[in-house]
């Protein structure tokens, strides 16, 4: 335990470092009178953050079983960002020469290429992840609707979508960013070689995710199909092998660009070792070693996405029943699975179960459900809820495979025939 525990509390010093980070920065922009619709909606953003990481700060006090350590490297980010920025609105303060409580030079500030709105989408997204990273964590234990658990999936897709804009974004400075300094006539053969290899990489990195999708979309595809149609007998067997060879490759996909992404890495750490020993300037050292630091952190951001949507495919069913007449209706997780959705059903012998249970119960509980009888009121030919055909001593070796399958039943009304006019004798006339 000695290592969970370890890791868990230097999450909360890092989660402490970006609340103080955040706070410090928020304290700042409040302290000046004018705020432009773009500030505005900065100092709403920092006022969320700080409550989203307030929350994983009472998490990871509360449990420190989770596992948060994948949240290391955006806890870190979003702390120096803040900081970085801060740090760039006193020095256009300075300049201003407008004092603490009137400035007016917001327009001129910028963070890495981006302005206020660039800056509060970075923010966003580590926002977003840590809440995903949260949800992810608690869904088990949380009491979640089929609402809300529409709405973790839709911020999941958009986490995704905008990071990998960033990411889009993060890569193009990178790569004015690096041809501006392997312009330089002093540059060496190995400098252009990495540069070279590191496009390659990022090449083959798109060709694993434009695959990957590919799949993704083949299997939602045969598994609508597979909704719509009740395949039985050998049919399953080559649409399983079908399923799981596709699924191999998908994970093949998955461990390749996992690999690209490290040795990605590598080559950009060699890539800022280079520079730092060639002519490159200190303010481009440092603004590639920003850039590094925020491509790693937007692609473990990403990772975190990605696991919380496989986790909420895998720990998580929508089920939405509906019947009418005599049915009966499960809607039970065997497994520990989360569970969302309704039973609904009209007639008088509908029959419902929900929750969670264990196989065992579940088989029999189905068993019994079968073989209940209800009383139709309105019916007074048929037997009452307690009669069966043993009762009346007519259970025989026939009537066996009846009941296993079907229940007890009951022994319809034989039909009285009608009678013969032809053989009643007239009554006498009365006198």
């Amino acid at each position: 335990m000695a290592e969970p525990i370890g890791i868990a509390s230097g999450l909360v010093a890092l989660a402490a470092f970006a609340f103080q980070s955040s706070t410090a920065l928020f304290n700042v922009v409040q302290s000046y009178q004018s705020h432009p619709k773009r500030v505005r909606d900065l100092k709403e953003e920092l006022e969320t953050l700080n409550g989203v990481l307030s929350a994983l700060t009472e998490t990871l006090n509360a449990n420190t079983d989770a596992n948060f350590a994948s949240l290391e490297y955006p806890l870190l980010r979003c702390g120096n960002a803040c900081g970085d920025f801060e740090e760039e609105l006193r020095k256009c303060s300075t300049r201003s020469h407008a004092g603490k409580t009137s400035f007016r030079d917001w327009a001129k500030l910028t963070y890495m290429g981006e302005d206020i709105d660039g800056f509060r989408r970075m923010l966003a997204g580590y926002k977003s992840t840590i809440i995903i990273a949260l949800n992810d964590v608690n869904l088990r234990q949380s009491s979640i609707t089929a609402d809300s658990l529409e709405s973790y999936k839709e911020m999941i897709e958009t986490t995704t979508d905008d990071l990998e804009t960033h990411l889009e974004s993060i890569d193009e400075k990178l790569e004015n960013l690096i041809a501006k300094n392997t312009q330089n006539p002093s540059t060496d053969a190995g400098e252009i070689q990495l540069v070279e290899e590191r496009l390659s990489t990022q090449k083959c990195l798109e060709i694993c995710a434009q695959l990957s999708s590919h799949i993704d979309q083949i299997q939602q595809s045969r598994k609508s199909r597979d909704n719509s149609t009740d395949s039985v007998g050998s049919s399953n067997i080559p649409e399983r092998v079908t399923n799981e060879g596709l699924q191999e490759c998908k994970n093949s996909l998955l461990n390749t660009a996992a690999k690209l992404e490290d040795y990605l890495k590598i080559l950009m750490d060699r890539i800022v070792t280079k520079s730092k020993t060639s002519t490159a300037s200190q303010e481009d050292i440092a603004e590639l070693l920003r850039l590094q630091e925020e491509w790693e952190t937007t692609r473990q951001c990403m990772h975190i996405c990605s696991k919380a949507g496989i986790h909420l495919n895998e720990n998580a069913s929508t089920i939405d029943n509906y019947a009418t007449g005599d049915a009966i209706q499960f809607m039970v997780s065997t497994n520990e699975k989360i569970i969302h959705g309704k039973n609904r059903g009209l007639g008088w012998r509908t029959r419902q179960v929900g929750g969670h249970i264990s196989d065992a119960s579940l088989q029999q509980l189905s068993r019994d459900m079968t073989r209940v009888n209800f009383v139709n009121t309105e019916n007074t030919g048929l037997p009452s809820a307690g009669y069966s055909m043993q009762d009346e001593g007519l259970e025989d070796q026939s009537t066996l495979g009846f009941k296993d399958r079907y229940g007890r039943g009951f022994k319809l009304p034989t039909e009285r025939s009608a009678p013969d006019v032809s053989s009643t004798t007239p009554p006498k006339s009365e006198r």
